[in-house]
């Protein structure tokens, strides 16, 4: 078995609890590698068959958020991630536990009612009923996503967790969109992923509080991506926006940003699905992201969470629907639940990392 020097840190991070800083995203994220295929343009995306694992890939991720409402007209957010991570290793053996495969998958729930956001992951390696994506099952050990057929969505999505239990139905609204070129996402120059998302979800079922079960009812976004590289090294984190409007169109922008010092510019890309779900990307030109109103988090970084955003003819006003939303397990960013105002009104999730 063979090991490159960066994965023992991935290794400890997974398995002993060890946190990954923002300064360790572009080794994680970036660089090649001999033995992970590279996203390349010209390799269409196959659904159903690539919803499911990709491990020639080094990275890849399942995500789902949504805004979600109780009868008593409480609001929450809520997030479910599933991830995955190839280890630089050669095994001959046909042991199914023996895998270089790890998995993490995170959920959080922000009680936009009460200010709190709460949060919780589990870890595993790979292995008979530990963890996996195939065969409409993307799961680890009892947190897991059931597609109800060949396709995707609808599924049920049931957590459990010591701060509280979740168990939606969830059904596409619109239909698959291919973000960037086809599906590919060129993040830099010779980084690039696969990447596809569902970006109106209705999401319905019960959501457990503290012993008090609810019903919940909202809207849902998720993606799908994979790579072997994603961050140049130049890049330190991004800002990610997922935006879905009251006149039923979405919204999705993201911002790469340079290190400071660097000359080469921040990779900025936008799309806007119509209501008829068709969609067309935004000249980067086009997009302006100002970062305002900032929030300390836990972990000393200042998140903006008040944003202004140009998209085409959009100028939005972006807040948190709370500050308090920063994940602090093994990964340290923010990801929470947003409203959007100006020139259009709505409700979304805003991911921030590298602060």
């Amino acid at each position: 078995m063979k090991l490159s020097w960066k994965w023992p840190l991935m290794i400890a991070c997974i398995l002993y609890g060890a946190t990954v800083g923002a300064s360790d995203l572009g080794t994680l994220l970036g660089g090649g590698s001999d033995q992970f295929r590279k996203a390349e343009p010209g390799q269409p995306i196959r659904l159903p068959a690539d919803h499911g694992a990709h491990p020639d890939y080094r990275s890849e991720w399942w995500y789902l958020t949504g805004n979600l409402k109780d009868e008593q007209g409480r609001d929450y957010g809520i997030q479910w991630t599933l991830f995955r991570q190839g280890v630089e290793q050669q095994i001959t053996s046909d042991n199914p536990w023996l895998s270089p495969q790890l998995w993490l998958a995170q959920f959080a729930i922000t009680d936009l009612a009460r200010g709190s956001h709460r949060q919780d992951e589990r870890t595993s390696r790979q292995g008979p009923g530990l963890a996996g994506a195939s065969g409409g099952e993307y799961w680890l050990k009892e947190w897991r996503l059931a597609s109800q057929g060949d396709a995707l969505f609808p599924a049920t999505l049931k957590v459990q967790s010591k701060m509280g239990e979740l168990n939606l139905k969830v059904s596409a609204a619109k239909p698959v969109v291919l973000q960037g070129k086809a599906g590919y996402s060129e993040k830099s120059p010779g980084n690039a992923s696969f990447y596809y998302s569902y970006p109106r979800l209705k999401l319905s079922g019960t959501l457990t509080l503290d012993g008090e079960t609810r019903n919940v009812t909202g809207q849902g976004w998720f993606d799908h991506e994979w790579s072997s590289s994603v961050l140049a090294q130049w890049q330190s984190g991004w800002d990610w926006f997922s935006l879905q409007l009251a006149d039923g169109r979405e919204l999705m922008l993201f911002r790469l940003r340079t290190k400071e010092g660097r000359p080469e510019p921040e990779n900025r890309y936008g799309i806007l699905i119509e209501r008829d779900g068709s969609s067309r990307v935004l000249a980067p030109e086009s997009i302006v992201l100002t970062p305002g109103k900032t929030w300390r988090g836990p972990k000393g970084q200042d998140y903006p969470v008040e944003w202004q955003l140009k998209a085409g003819d959009l100028n939005l006003t972006i807040r948190a629907r709370q500050p308090n939303q920063a994940m602090t397990g093994r990964f340290n960013y923010w990801e929470g639940a947003v409203t959007v105002e100006g020139d259009a009104q709505g409700l979304g999730y805003l991911e921030m990392t590298g602060y």
